[in-house]
């Protein structure tokens, strides 16, 4: 009996883990076209997270920052937020309007490691430097507020 209740509490725990990973998300790079003019419309950055299926680091970028700040009203105004999955040819369309993969993206952009963070203008052109792996954690969160400041700072009109 005790080993049934065990065995539950593991399958409802890992699931709970599994759904918490799926939620972790940005909205996903479809048309940078079409971000593109709303980048420069409202005077945003953009900042493309690159990740790939399996990488831990990414999976915690995710949670533990990228998708809280995505969700936060205070960034709203101040940024938009893309994901590349480096390893899935998911449709995109570049920043130039042409058909493309989310993995011939990422190759294009050199992207080798995940996490990768760019900040780019509307046209895809980097406006700071990026974030390459998951340095120093406890500051990951400043980092990435300070590269969408400098950013902005550089778009503003």
């Amino acid at each position: 009996m005790v080993a049934a209740i065990l065995a539950c509490a593991f399958f409802v725990s890992t699931g709970a883990a599994g759904a918490e990973r799926v939620a972790a998300k940005l909205p996903g790079a479809g048309d940078l076209k079409a971000d593109g003019v709303a980048a420069r419309e409202r005077h945003v950055p953009i900042l493309l997270f690159f990740n790939r299926a399996g990488c831990v680091y990414c999976e915690r970028a995710l949670r533990e920052y990228l998708t809280p700040m995505q969700g936060d009203p205070a960034y709203a105004g101040r940024v938009l937020f893309r994901q590349v999955e480096i390893d899935k040819p998911l449709r995109l369309v570049d920043f130039g309007g042409r058909a493309t993969t989310h993995r011939e993206f990422a190759a294009r952009y050199k992207i080798r490691l995940t996490p990768t963070i760019w900040f780019v203008d509307g046209d895809g052109t980097a406006l700071a430097e990026p974030i390459v792996g998951l340095p120093t954690i406890d500051f990951f969160g400043a980092y990435i507020d300070q590269r969408i400041g400098d950013s902005q700072a550089l778009l503003r009109p």
